[in-house]
């Protein structure tokens, strides 16, 4: 969104950020009226969440405080990010000592909610979803003095990798790119400049209990977290308020390795849901693997430039190093155009290998991201159709054309394993996640050079090994429906497969996973139904059916149009009180507020995520000597004005 500045605003502007060039101090992070009134147009003050992990589940309360240090009343605009399994459902507004509890409604009419509100001078706040990992935050008629809490209530599915857990909070948004140089709506949204500190803090409480004893326990992402084991199934941690310049991440691991695998039932009014997730039996020999082809498609685009690039660059070679003699590899690099390393499959010799990182090595990052091309380029390189392909990506995902890659991947990818790999400290999950949930494979993410080493036996394990193909889910006396995902992928070394449906009937009988192994013999597993049942509450399990449901419509949705696949997803997210790109939540105080001026609409500036410089923005954020030129223009029309 835009903000039109009055010429005393923006030349305020202009010449604080002169000043700060001058000074060699980061530049401001808000903008000041001068005059008789004045206005904080930064009132995002602090974030909090309060995050309790129980088994697999992840119950999240992110609360948001607003406060007008001004003197004039707010219309403020906001937008922060999630991960992308993110199950939003509830959120309260409180003014004061006014607790204000939101309605979900039709995306349409929550926004005419919204308006009438501000029109007749009430508080009100609107949440609306830009995109599965970023939501916007609008709050109407912050008066003077006020301080306003938005408390956001989600629900997310924990899914290891190689013994793994990892919860994810992401802070910061990186740009995106959305072709031929433009934009998207929410990516228009100002920028501090690189190296810019915002007054906006974001702290975290966290309580962690597991099934099995707690192996180990860290956060990588924020070293000065303070961790604390209460038990030997019990840990808290504590991050004092911080920047929110990077993701926040909690990895642990179970004693001896194991997963929490198993089923857990949910008996609701109308509905049963269930979740099972089945640990991976013993990973494949090496004798079983076939020959394998790799694409390595890499992003060198300006929002690549700096950290994310190096890491990009040293994943490549580490990953590119370990091929085996016997197969064969290509390199597609891809900005406003794409580059391709050979117009064959290249055998892994220390001179093909030595090629490729010289051609890699010529490029630091600049220019847009086209990465449709670029995987369209990737996906019509030739291949023998006895050999495994597997496409890696490694990017930032600083893109907004998701859908279009997404269904490039659903009708092109054929024959083609994707993994994709991000790089950063702030990467765009939704497209990562979603390529890998699109894919049926695995993903990955690096924030920082250190975890190097880990991706690259992640990458290994997932990609060559395998574990059962052709799996079936049945049940013995227990009645299943509608399943997420609705097609199983292939189960992968080191992470298990987890379904999500309901259930009819009585909880007895059994419930059966079975697949062909890589020596082609059946595997099976089955769980007990009524050894389940004992627990039946599980609160979480309907919103998190739902958001699997969404996410599997979603984007199918936005891409053909059709209304009745729009209509199921709006009905989901109304009747499960989720927040999808078709509903919205709301809340409007009905006290109106006085004010003799009217409100100043103002847009919050967003930190750069760690890491990112400022050329990931282009022209959204002015270099210094362009806050230079902006001044002097301001100043000489002025000057001529005034003569």
């Amino acid at each position: 969104m835009k903000t039109i500045l009055p010429t005393t605003l923006a030349l305020a502007f202009a010449m604080g950020s002169l000043c700060n060039a001058a000074d060699a101090e980061p530049l401001s992070p808000y903008f000041e009226i001068h005059g008789e009134q004045r206005a904080d147009v930064f009132p995002l003050k602090e974030t909090h969440a309060g995050v309790t992990i129980s088994g697999t589940i992840a119950q999240v309360t992110l609360t948001q405080t607003y406060t007008n240090d001004g003197e004039a009343a707010i219309d403020a605009t906001y937008f922060f990010p999630a991960s992308t399994g993110t199950a939003v459902n509830g959120m309260t507004m409180t003014i004061g000592d006014r607790v204000l509890t939101a309605k979900i409604a039709r995306k349409e009419e929550a926004r005419k909610t919204f308006e009438k509100a501000k029109s007749e001078n009430k508080s009100a706040s609107l949440l609306s979803q830009q995109r599965p990992n970023v939501f916007q935050m609008e709050v109407a008629r912050i008066m003077p003095g006020d301080e306003v809490k938005l408390t956001l209530r989600y629900t997310e599915l924990l899914v290891p990798t190689d013994g793994q857990y990892e919860f994810v909070l992401p802070t910061a948004i990186g740009p995106r790119y959305g072709g031929g140089g433009k934009a998207e709506s929410f990516t228009e949204n100002p920028y501090l400049g690189e190296g810019a500190k915002t007054v906006s803090t974001y702290a975290v409480d966290l309580a962690v209990g597991t099934p099995l004893p707690l192996k180990a326990l860290a956060c990588p992402s924020h070293p000065a977290a303070a961790i604390d084991f209460k038990a030997a199934d019990r840990a808290t941690l504590k991050l004092p308020p911080s920047p929110p310049d990077r993701d926040f991440i909690l990895r642990f691991r179970l004693a001896q390795e194991k997963i929490a695998s198993g089923l857990l039932l949910h008996e609701g009014a109308g509905e049963n849901f269930f979740v099972l997730q089945v640990e991976p039996p013993l990973e494949v020999r090496e004798r079983d693997i076939p020959a394998r082809d790799y694409v390595f498609l890499i992003d060198v685009s300006g929002s690549m430039g700096g950290f994310p690039i190096n890491l990009a660059k040293k994943l490549f070679r580490d990953l590119i190093g370990g091929l085996r003699p016997t197969d064969t590899f290509n390199v597609v690099l891809f900005a406003g155009s794409s580059e391709v390393l050979s117009p064959q499959p290249l055998a892994a010799t220390e001179a093909n290998i030595e090629k490729a990182v010289t051609l890699l090595s010529r490029h630091n990052g600049g220019g847009g991201t086209e990465l449709g091309a670029g995987m369209s380029t990737a996906l019509a390189l030739p291949v023998d159709k006895d050999v495994s392909r597997s496409l890696i990506l490694i990017t930032d995902g600083f893109i907004s054309a998701e859908a279009e890659v997404f269904e490039l991947i659903r009708n092109g990818a054929k024959g083609t394993n994707i993994f994709p790999l991000g790089v950063g400290s702030s990467v765009n999950r939704h497209l990562i996640e979603g390529l890998a949930h699109i894919a049926g494979n695995d993903s990955f993410v690096v924030t920082h050079s250190g975890e190097t080493q880990d991706a690259l036996e992640r990458f290994r394990t997932a990609v060559a090994s395998p574990v059962l193909t052709g799996i079936t889910v049945t049940g013995s006396g227990f009645k299943t429906t509608e399943h997420q995902p609705r097609k199983l992928p292939d189960l992968f070394a080191g992470r298990p497969l987890t379904l999500i449906g309901k259930w009819e009937g009585q909880p007895r009988g059994t419930i059966t996973l079975s697949g062909i192994t890589g020596e082609g013999k059946t595997y099976e597993k089955t769980f007990d139904v009524a050894e389940a049942a004992e627990d039946m509450a599980n609160p979480s399990l309907p919103t998190l059916w739902a958001r699997e449901t969404v996410r599997s419509l979603a984007d199918y949705a936005e891409l053909t149009g059709k209304p009745e696949i729009i209509a199921e997803v709006t009905e989901i997210g109304l009747k499960y009180e989720l927040l999808t790109p078709y509903t919205s939540f709301v809340a409007v105080d009905e006290l109106p507020r006085e004010t003799a001026e009217a409100p100043v609409p103002v847009t919050q500036p967003l930190p750069l995520p760690s890491g990112v410089s400022g050329g990931a923005v282009g022209g959204s954020v002015p270099e210094p000597d362009a806050f230079i030129l902006i001044a002097l223009v301001l100043v000489t029309t002025t000057l001529m004005r005034i003569r």
